[in-house]
């Protein structure tokens, strides 16, 4: 439509303001003093809507407007907006007190607003999701999605219309499914379920009926559970170990402190997760042709190649002072044998005072010390005056020689960015026994890498990983791929696998609190 076209070129050039045009006063829509001159953004393309509706009014359909205010729910209950939670309130406020006229200029204007959501959400998501806060105004919508809300309100299909712009996948779906169930049980008095101790299959139970009920409102199977008991009998233990699984929880059947904590928790705190969660669904890409992910809080990788999963893996993540980052890389090479040129912050904050206090930790580790990356001499360290270095300004640069005791291992997973986050081997496997795995600093340690590099190359038709190491010894080899495959490291503290929604711990706080970040 070249009309909208022209229209959106009108709103940009107009002078901004923040208030409704007179043209809904003088219908009898509002009046001078009404609280839309706040809550609407977009008073102009608003204005030729109603124009080229004949002046009526769009939201007569509750099933339409009860999807919208929906999507809004789950906005303001992920808890990164108070932009859409106001508009959400005010919407609520007019529907309740059947001032329709103003509902409905409101409802038009915060489907525009989230329309603009949806299209920069991919883009944005990351600012919004893990870092600030979502309360300015959006941009306008393209002119393409315009022309889709004309044609929408004219044949009466906004439902439709939202639905195209919600993402389309079965893990959004279930989130959203989940999320549904959950709230029958928001004013349900559910009891916590309350113990001494750890209880184990043979214990007595003094609150046997909680349990079962807090594990039924997640869908968690208790047919089998023989009821009228007060002790923890065989048919409860699987339901318990199930809860575990589902929780990222050792599957032992003993409820412990873990266990505990994630049974008491409050529906309105799930419902939370579950919100959060399925919005950054938008971020995430929908293709497994080849693809790495590694989700951070569930310390896992999965590597997908002409759409089936090849691998996956244990991982181990930055600690809460390192986080690793959100972001979407590209592995181009694998590397063998390789080198450690120390990043600045683990050379001045861990390795120089250590030095500092015994120049041999140098030699012990087998790190040498270089003027600039990529150089070949080597400064000798008795030259410098440990005593008296300030390692902030410590003038060189740390390697550490590749061999079995390098800090990446025999295999790294070149993914060049600014941040140097790269996946790599390690010598320190027992980390990957424990269930919670954030002690890098920053980069990810990839358990079982040499089969992890086997599978890549050979998906690219290239020699095998143990060839390759055997072929460089314990000297720096680098293969290049054929075709780089997209790395992205995502944040998903529940998501939907295998049937059933998973729920970890947030361990960088990055779901904090409502409409803040803790």
């Amino acid at each position: 439509m070249r009309c909208v076209r022209c229209l959106l070129l009108l709103v940009l050039f107009l002078p901004v303001k923040t208030w409704a045009t007179p043209y809904f006063e003088q219908l009898g829509w509002m009046t001078p003093d009404s609280k839309l001159n706040e809550l609407i953004q977009y008073p102009y393309l608003l204005e030729n809507i109603y124009q080229r509706n004949g002046e009526q009014l769009i939201w007569f359909d509750l099933q339409q407007s009860s999807k919208l205010e929906f999507q809004l729910e789950i906005l303001d209950r992920a808890g990164f907006s108070p932009l859409f939670a106001r508009q959400l309130t005010y919407l609520r406020y007019y529907r309740e007190n059947n001032r329709w006229y103003e509902y409905d200029l409101l409802a038009t204007d915060t489907l525009l607003s989230y329309l603009s959501y949806a299209e920069n959400a991919p883009k944005m998501g990351q600012d919004w999701y893990f870092d600030k806060r979502l309360t300015e105004k959006l941009p306008l919508p393209t002119a393409k999605t315009i022309e889709f809300v004309f044609t929408a309100i004219d044949q009466q299909h906004l439902s439709a219309l939202i639905e195209m712009y919600t993402p389309d996948s079965p893990e959004y779906d279930q989130l959203v499914n989940t999320y549904l169930h959950l709230t029958k049980y928001l004013n349900s008095n559910i009891p916590l379920y309350h113990q001494k101790g750890t209880r184990r299959a043979g214990d007595r139970l003094t609150d046997r009926a909680a349990l079962i009920q807090r594990l039924e409102m997640l869908d968690i199977d208790v047919s089998r559970v023989t009821p009228g008991l007060n002790w923890y009998d065989s048919s409860l233990t699987g339901a318990v170990m199930q809860f575990q699984r589902i929780h990222g929880l050792t599957p032992d059947g003993a409820i412990g402190p873990a266990t505990l904590r994630w049974i008491n928790m409050t529906p309105e705190q799930r419902l939370d997760m579950l919100a959060i969660n399925a919005e950054r669904v938008r971020m995430w890409p929908a293709q497994r042709d080849a693809l790495i992910v590694v989700n951070v809080p569930s310390y896992d990788l999965k590597y997908w190649y002409l759409g089936k999963e090849q691998f996956e893996s244990k991982v181990v993540v930055g600690r809460a002072s390192r986080k690793t980052p959100v972001m979407s890389i590209k592995l181009d090479s694998l590397i063998f044998n390789p080198t450690w040129n120390v990043p600045w912050t683990i050379m001045v904050e861990d390795i120089l005072p250590k030095v500092k206090r015994d120049v041999k930790y140098l030699a012990n580790h087998n790190l040498e010390i270089i003027p600039s990356w990529g150089a070949q001499q080597t400064i000798d360290p008795e030259t410098i005056d440990w005593a008296a270095m300030n390692p902030k300004a410590f003038p060189y640069k740390l390697r550490q020689r590749s061999g079995n005791s390098n800090s990446l291992g025999l295999y790294k997973f070149n993914t060049p960015n600014r941040r140097a986050i790269y996946l790599h081997d390690t010598p320190g496997k027992y980390l990957f026994d424990k269930q919670k795995r954030a002690f890098s600093s920053g980069c990810i340690r990839v358990e079982h890498a040499d089969q992890f590099a086997s599978v890549l190359l050979q998906n690219q038709g290239l020699t095998d990983a143990g060839d390759q190491v055997r072929l460089s010894g314990l000297s720096n080899r680098a293969v290049a791929l054929k075709e780089h495959i997209p790395v992205h490291i995502i944040y998903q503290t529940a998501w939907y696998e295998s049937g059933v929604v998973h729920y970890r711990d947030d361990i960088y706080r990055f779901d904090g609190t409502k409409y803040g970040k803790s």
